[in-house]
């Protein structure tokens, strides 16, 4: 008997300890929140800006107003703008960041639409793998979250970007990010298309412009990378055309 109350003693102060170290680390993630929420807003890089933050029972809330070259609409991959924050909260705010970690707590962002509020998540467990990935990329972040944006623009296979253009995939071949675009002549003129680019092709921005609604996610990431852009045209009967847009246009564009 004696026995059976000494351990229920000791699993009740072990459980009551471990319940306090997790009140103190959410107290201390409130705390750091708190402090990092004085200096709102708070620019996150291509992500937006950070107008508030707040705590929950189980993770860090960062209310966003999106950048729109960034989040174009509500069709974006809420999973991947998550990882964007994580990354940009890491670089403007690291002592909330790591707090966040350090508490096991997962991330929220509450983007702010036009037409309404949506919310993205990291779990607690994805974001300490995430964060791990983080520190293995000494910085270079694009090395991550590149091919995760390209996978998830792989499942769009076959959407629509424009009349008689349909999207077929999108990969990276040595400096370049390079998405291949079907042509359907009975819809648009190939000769058209290539005369439509030729008339564009010293002009970056409008280049961009022409793209940024289906690759604005993934122009930061080219820029970090230094690749150039590469949208390739082909059609059933063999006739394949190109627009190019390089590294220094992507870079001039974000940063103007």
């Amino acid at each position: 008997m004696k026995k059976t109350f000494r351990f229920i003693c000791s699993a009740f102060i072990g459980l009551s300890v471990l319940m306090m170290a997790s009140c103190d680390k959410t107290a201390a993630v409130k705390e750091a929140a708190e402090k990092a929420a004085q200096s709102c807003p708070i620019k996150l890089g291509p992500v937006g800006e950070a107008t508030a933050f707040s705590v929950d029972n189980e993770a860090l809330v960062c209310d966003i107003t999106p950048d729109t070259a960034f989040v174009v609409g509500e069709e974006f991959d809420k999973s991947l703008v998550a990882r964007f924050l994580a990354v940009e909260l890491q670089r403007s705010v690291p002592e909330l960041f790591t707090k966040v970690i350090d508490s096991e707590m997962g991330l929220k962002g509450n983007v702010k639409l036009p037409s309404g509020n949506v919310e993205t998540m990291v779990s607690a467990e994805e974001l300490g793998n995430f964060n791990k990935q983080l520190i293995s990329a000494s910085g270079n972040y694009a090395s991550i979250l590149l091919p995760i944006l390209n996978q998830y623009l792989n499942t769009q296979a076959d959407k629509e970007l424009d009349k008689g253009l349909t999207f077929k995939k999108v990969q990276v071949k040595g400096s370049q990010e390079q998405v291949m675009i079907n042509v359907d002549e009975e819809q648009t003129k190939f000769d058209d298309l290539k005369r439509q680019i030729y008339a564009i092709k010293d002009d970056g921005a409008k280049k961009i412009e022409c793209v940024k609604n289906f690759m604005s996610m993934a122009l930061p990431l080219i820029e970090q990378m230094n690749y150039d852009l590469v949208y390739r045209y082909s059609t059933k009967s063999g006739s394949e055309t190109f627009m190019e847009i390089t590294s220094d246009e992507i870079k001039a564009y974000l940063n103007k």
